[in-house]
């Protein structure tokens, strides 16, 4: 199974089952999300059908909207590690860094399971317009490497900032509904 999201509104659930059908039969669709994030979940009759799917269609442009692909069980693992030290926000981001871009800095240590960049509607104190992203690793030690030789790392224009993912930090993101639906400890009292 794939999970699809920040997908572009015009996009119709027939678009998207004549895309995925593509990559191999599909048993099932479901609304995974509410709007305004509107995530789907495709289910393909075999893991191979899903795995190529997730692989070419994620960061894909639809409709001018750069789209999300991920593998169900990817957000299991995300699900089970998102405050445990897997998942840093990355602040400070020059805004001519592009999603596809911050992906491969990342990946050089080790696999990332999600990464999402989101122009910011404030600017920096000095007046730019930056960009801020969040990149969940699939390990915490990978995600420790990234954070100690990236952070304060200039990265085109501006220096990056790394820190660790809070419940809160979510909010902050289109197509980041799979985080907020997911189970906060924190909201417990």
């Amino acid at each position: 199974s794939v999970y699809v999201c920040d997908l572009d509104p015009s996009l119709t659930e027939g678009d998207l089952a004549m895309l995925f059908s593509q990559y191999g039969d599909i048993v099932s669709v479901r609304q995974a999300d509410t709007p305004p994030d509107c995530g789907i979940i495709f289910d393909f009759a075999t893991c191979e059908a899903a795995a190529e799917a997730q692989s070419i269609v994620n960061l894909a442009s639809l409709r001018g909207t750069t789209c999300r692909c991920l593998l169900v069980s990817a957000l299991e693992e995300i699900r089970r590690t998102m405050v445990s030290g897997n998942r840093f926000i990355v602040e400070n981001i020059d805004p001519a860094i592009e999603v596809h871009g911050l992906w491969d800095v990342c990946s050089l240590f080790g696999q990332v399971l999600d990464c999402k960049l989101q122009p910011m509607a404030t600017d920096a104190p000095d007046g730019r317009p930056v960009s801020v992203a969040f990149v969940h690793y699939l390990r915490e030690e990978e995600a420790a490497a990234a954070k100690n030789t990236l952070d304060k790392m200039q990265i085109g224009e501006c220096e990056v900032r790394m820190r660790p993912f809070q419940w809160d930090d979510s909010n902050m993101f289109s197509g980041a509904m799979y985080a907020r639906l997911m189970y906060n400890p924190y909201m417990d009292a």
